[in-house]
């Protein structure tokens, strides 16, 4: 609507085309083939890495580059694998650097490693393993993305006797993941990633108190400017954005690409990649300014480390402390 109502005036009008990722690759790039189909000009998403690859594969051959608001594999950023891609979200390299430190600083002795077998749960797992040591796990468990039971995972955690949890889940498993954990008598610190990192995992919870005191680290917003503070306003009048997440971050991939049509379109000769990358150029987004590097990444505001307070009625996640690569936690 944003973009529609400022192309107006110039006859311009532009039209959403939606595909399904599932998820998966496989799901991914048969969507995306649907997408070249119907002649779209640049794709928004997908949000699960894997499905960013499938897709990527499909896209990148037509030409037709993608911005992912979610994607946050450390594969992705190797642009001659994944050309046409640009990403509004850092590489989780650096969020497992982050992890290392809120374990070094709220973890005990005995870490257990919990991560889906997908493209984000590996990149991620490893990004935090290589820096808190592989031996040094008190056990680590990865899970297939379509599991629902964890009854047997968390089994063999309190068999090992962990007495912390770094779990790296999306919202739905995160959520069932953290009851069974309760429903064995699991009392030490679960610490999670930017997949539960917002209140909107309280939705799959059958009940949320049992968020209180779990921390988790996501992409740090820039501090407050005008655009987030308009955009954090919009999203509070709508159920389905403010109960959403990666809203910032869908609404940032989605005006950048918007813009760089219109670039393409008023420069004839460039290609929407060059159009993206030059959008991207210290552009004031609603979770942050964002700069694209050479191969489409973001470097990113550090990682918000956040804590739920949580009971029957209520939870929040705030922001308490923050880590960056040249300073650390604080």
């Amino acid at each position: 609507g944003l973009a529609n109502t400022i192309a107006y005036n110039q006859g311009v009008q532009f039209e959403l085309v939606m595909a399904d990722s599932g998820c998966s690759g496989d799901v991914a790039a048969t969507g995306a083939q649907t997408l070249v189909d119907a002649g779209v000009v640049g794709v928004v998403g997908a949000a699960c890495s894997g499905a960013t690859m499938g897709a990527n594969a499909v896209l990148s051959a037509a030409g037709i580059p993608m911005i992912s608001y979610a994607s946050t594999s450390p594969a992705l950023s190797d642009a001659e694998t994944h050309p046409h891609f640009f990403r509004v979200v850092p590489s989780d390299a650096l969020q497992g650097q982050a992890v290392d430190a809120v374990v070094d600083a709220h973890g005990g002795t005995a870490v257990a490693l919990l991560h889906m077998n997908n493209a984000y749960g590996s990149g991620l797992a490893d990004s935090f393993s290589g820096e808190y040591g592989a031996d040094n796990l008190c056990t680590q468990i990865g899970y297939e993305d379509t599991l629902t039971d964890f009854s047997s995972q968390v089994q063999s955690i309190m068999d090992a006797g962990c007495d912390t949890v770094v779990m790296v889940s999306y919202a739905s498993d995160g959520a069932a993941i953290i009851e069974e954990l309760a429903a064995q008598g699991f009392s030490g610190q679960i610490i999670g990633t930017d997949g539960i990192a917002e209140t909107g995992i309280a939705a799959d919870m059958t009940d949320q108190s049992l968020l209180d005191g779990i921390i988790a680290t996501k992409p740090a917003a820039a501090g407050a400017s005008e655009v987030s503070m308009a955009f954090q306003y919009m999203c509070s009048m709508s159920p389905d954005c403010a109960g959403g997440i990666f809203t910032a971050e869908s609404f940032d991939a989605v005006t950048i690409m918007a813009f760089a049509a219109f670039t393409m379109m008023a420069n004839p000769g460039i290609t929407m990649s060059q159009a993206i990358a030059g959008t991207g150029a210290g552009w004031a987004g609603a979770s942050g300014d964002i700069t694209f590097m050479e191969n489409g990444d973001v470097p990113g505001a550090g990682y918000c480390v956040g804590t739920f307070t949580a009971d029957a009625d209520s939870v929040s996640y705030d922001c308490d402390q923050h880590w960056a690569a040249d300073s650390g936690l604080s």
